[in-house]
């Protein structure tokens, strides 16, 4: 076997927060942003993508054209796996650059996390929990924040966005670890700063905090 496999738990501190727009037209510019200039062998097109994400939204919730919402599953509260490896490699490249640093001859931190560090491939929705591992069918409430921006002239733009967020929650899932490239302490010491600069939406204002357990999978 080439890899390690271990268990992660994250008991969230703060709101988890929703941040996938509702709005259909509003989905397709977010997810055109987002993909990729060169289309990796044996990916999906932008268009599959897009009707994953809208089959995943609640119906009722698209109206609210403003909204940020979770991604359901059987009605169920979910996040995907990727959205996990994202927060990872983030954090590794952070430790990497200004707490770790590099020495001569040998990898980056950031570099073993990114092509070392996995979730597993059977575990592409993580369902939202309560921390005692209740399933969650439905978002407990909707925050409005005030986003202040500047356009394109420098004159100053206002407006309101609408959020989901769920609280208390927990999430589960399964790392896969090549060999011996990054050991449980490495793993132990990327969440301890992910959970404090926390994971998904509103992490400015200090949403997304989460404390964690790593338990090795025989």
């Amino acid at each position: 076997m080439i890899w390690t496999s271990y268990r992660i738990t994250w008991l969230f501190l703060t709101k988890l927060c929703a941040s996938v727009p509702a709005d259909p037209e509003i989905t397709k510019k977010w997810l055109e942003a987002r993909q990729p200039r060169v289309r990796p062998a044996g990916g999906r097109s932008i268009t599959e993508v897009q009707e994953e994400v809208f089959a995943s939204l609640a119906d009722e919730e698209q109206s609210q054209q403003s909204l940020l919402i979770f991604q359901r599953v059987d009605g169920q509260l979910m996040q995907r796996a990727a959205t996990v490896r994202a927060h990872l490699k983030d954090c590794a490249r952070v430790l990497s650059a200004q707490y770790i640093g590099k020495i001569k001859g040998e990898r980056s931190f950031a570099t073993k996390v990114i092509n070392g560090v996995y979730l597993d491939e059977l575990e592409y929705w993580l369902p939202i929990l309560r921390p005692e591992g209740d399933a969650i069918m439905k978002a407990d409430g909707q925050l409005d924040k005030a986003v202040h921006v500047r356009g394109p002239r420098g004159e100053p733009l206002n407006a309101i966005k609408c959020f989901e967020f769920v609280q208390p929650a927990r999430l589960d899932f399964t790392l896969k670890v090549l060999g011996d490239s990054v050991k449980r302490a490495d793993l132990e010491t990327l969440m301890q700063y992910g959970g404090v600069h926390g994971y998904a939406g509103e992490r400015g204002d200090g949403e997304g905090k989460y404390t964690f357990t790593i338990d090795e999978v025989e």
